[in-house]
């Protein structure tokens, strides 16, 4: 059974290594200007920042007492071209490979998805890579739709 909840201090490493798996696994595929290395070595200040912040939401799932996935969202006032609401950003979702296939990141994204709505967020926010098709078939199964479209050239 998979249980989602805040994430405490104490899931701080296995956090890392679940960001680091989802850097080197998306990222690491899809971008060749990340860096893998980031989480191993920024990911421990990062979390705990986020861990401490009242706008911010860092959330476990566990399966058998182990982080079988994580959620990282916060929230920030839209930019001065748009009207002054505050809008949730879900940042990071990564579920390990033995608890895919199991509803852990909708679990995690609906879990965001309430935290969002009870701050009175007007908006949620998720980007994905476009080559990610199981991300972008999770965010449609969870309400999001596409706004916008962002395109890069190699130069």
């Amino acid at each position: 059974m998979i249980e989602v909840s805040e994430a405490e201090p104490a899931d701080i490493d296995s956090l890392v290594e679940l960001e680091s798996a989802l850097f080197i696994e998306d990222a690491g595929q899809h971008d060749p200007f990340a860096d893998p290395t980031w989480p191993a070595r920024e990911g421990h200040k990062d979390l705990t920042d986020l861990l401490a912040s009242p706008d911010a939401i860092v959330l476990a799932a566990r399966r058998a007492g182990e982080v079988a996935g994580l959620l990282v969202g916060y929230a920030q006032q839209a930019s001065p071209t748009r009207q002054p609401v505050e809008y949730a950003v879900l940042r990071t979702l990564y579920v390990a490979g033995d608890s895919r296939h199991q509803g852990v990141g909708r679990m995690l994204t609906e879990r965001f998805l309430q935290w969002a709505r009870a701050r009175g967020c007007a908006e949620a926010h998720v980007d994905h890579y476009a080559a990610n098709a199981g991300a972008a078939e999770l965010y449609e199964q969870c309400g999001f739709q596409p706004r916008s479209v962002s395109r890069v050239i190699g130069l």
